[in-house]
């Protein structure tokens, strides 16, 4: 199902073809030229629902910032059956959530509530983990650049326990268990929800007035429904075989949900905060741990656009290096969604993508969605390794 556009600029599409030519500009010269995005032609646009189409995406949310502004967006499907999707729509973006919690605790490292290298067992011990040495050397460093030695989730050991697989900080190994840790300390040393400390610091300050954190079904409007492979709906923070998360609680490391221009807001005012911290050790934007097999430019694959100078894991946000400009962001993937959004500095222009659909279709779109709507990107050839090693494990 399509849905209506929404283009918030003073000029008529016409005015902007002409001025900018095609549509969204960006080249294989843009990681050289650091040249920024604009709003695709009307021509890109049908090719966007066309994509769409072809993917049984359920519903979408897309957008492009330029110069740290919500320049364009487009809205396509339905968000629950009879309420097409809409600039108030909020989608469930998986990881991306960990970029607001790692907002948070740079906000509270640079108010001096927070120190990024102390010990976070003067605030929370997991009691599967109590008695560990090294305890001693999981700090919200390590929990920002994805150092803990946590596993991704605890529920993924054979006995369901957090431990240790290695020493904080000794190597990368992404864990949303570090995210979860993190929170509870800073709550616990504040003395107050995490959520709030989150409305407080980073939703109000931004102007994210749609953005939840913590699970309130009561009285949620405006949400993308969670749709499975066979088109069941779900209850939002539900499982199609079971488990739903509980009334009152929250993840600082998923199910975030947010609308497009909350995002665009979010990543506004990270460039905005970023510029104000460079060359410090607050900076957002540089790498301070290498992904390996993670990484998200194969630079050995001759299809690969550009291979950056560096990237990797900055503080809390995935950082992508080169020698014009700089890329800044996340996503996030889980069964029934696939999103994105970066921001490229110094230009702060920025690309949202919200996919609201059975994994696997997500997956199968997000590149051709990248290749339309931003030429020069690095995140397609990502997409399409991990659609390639799910199609492989499916036929084992």
């Amino acid at each position: 199902m399509r849905t209506g556009l929404i283009v918030p600029t003073c000029l008529s599409w016409l005015i902007l073809a002409m001025l900018l030519g095609s549509c969204a500009t960006t080249s294989r010269s843009s990681a050289e030229t650091g040249r920024g995005l604009r709003p695709p032609t009307p021509a890109v646009e049908l090719a966007l629902q066309d994509a769409l189409d072809k993917h049984r995406i359920v519903t979408a949310g897309l957008g492009i910032l330029v110069d740290g502004k919500l320049a364009w967006a487009l809205y396509h499907g339905d968000a629950s059956p009879g309420v097409p999707a809409n600039a108030t729509t909020r989608f469930n973006v998986a990881s991306i959530t960990k970029t607001v919690t790692a907002e948070t605790a740079l906000r509270l490292v640079d108010a001096g509530e927070l120190d990024l290298d102390e010990p976070l067992a003067a605030y929370w011990v997991d009691p599967d983990i109590a008695g560990d040495k090294r305890l001693q050397s999981l700090t919200a460093r390590t929990v920002l650049t994805h150092t803990t030695g946590f596993p991704n989730w605890r529920f993924f050991r054979s006995d369901g326990k957090l431990a240790f697989t290695r020493t904080p900080g000794e190597a990368y190994g992404y864990s949303g268990e570090g995210f979860e840790y993190l929170a509870r300390a800073i709550s616990n040393k504040l003395q107050r929800p995490f959520p709030q400390v989150v409305q407080e610091l980073v939703f109000e300050p931004a102007g994210m007035q749609h953005a939840v954190m913590d699970i309130r079904r009561d009285g949620l409007r405006d949400v993308a429904v969670p749709i499975d492979d066979e088109g069941t709906a779900h209850r939002m923070w539900c499982r199609p075989k079971g488990g739903c998360r509980k009334e009152g609680s929250y993840s600082a490391a998923d199910d975030m949900l947010v609308t497009v221009p909350d995002y665009a807001r979010f990543l506004a005012m990270v460039a905005h905060d970023e510029s104000g911290n460079a060359d410090t050790p607050l900076a957002r934007d540089s790498v301070l741990v290498d992904t390996g097999d993670d990484a998200v430019v194969d630079c050995e694959d001759s299809t690969t656009i550009d291979c950056p100078r560096a990237q990797g894991y900055g503080l809390g946000f995935q950082v992508i290096e080169y020698d014009a400009m700089r890329i800044l962001g996340h996503g996030g993937n889980d069964w029934a969604e696939v999103a994105l959004g970066y921001i490229r500095l110094p230009t702060r222009d920025g690309l949202i993508i919200f996919l609201n659909a059975p994994n696997r279709r997500g997956l199968e779109a997000m590149p051709e969605l990248l290749e339309l709507l931003d030429p020069g990107s690095p995140f397609p050839g990502q997409y399409r390794r991990w659609l390639a090693r799910d199609r492989a494990q499916a036929t084992r």
